[in-house]
């Protein structure tokens, strides 16, 4: 489970909806046209490190992890448009 304390039923069962809605998003993401400089890079981060990131289950339960996921979104773009 990523490492964290186990949480109650309930809780993990929204972890993993949260988990496949970032998945989809990463997945579409993936496909835009003209999205492949962002698929792989050495020198800036890339979609890829976020889907093994996913695949890891890295991020955390709630807000913080959609904020973490947004935040790593966001860089990645960020970097391919300005670094």
């Amino acid at each position: 489970m990523g490492g964290y304390k186990e949480l109650d039923p309930e809780k993990e069962k929204k972890r993993q909806k949260s988990l496949r809605r970032m998945t989809k998003i990463l997945g579409k993401a993936w496909e835009l046209p003209n999205a492949e400089p962002f698929h792989s890079s050495n020198k800036h981060p890339h979609l890829g490190a976020i889907g093994e990131k996913l695949d890891r289950e890295e991020y955390r339960y709630g807000r913080s992890g959609w904020e973490d996921f947004s935040k790593d979104m966001g860089n990645v773009y960020n970097r391919h448009i300005y670094g």
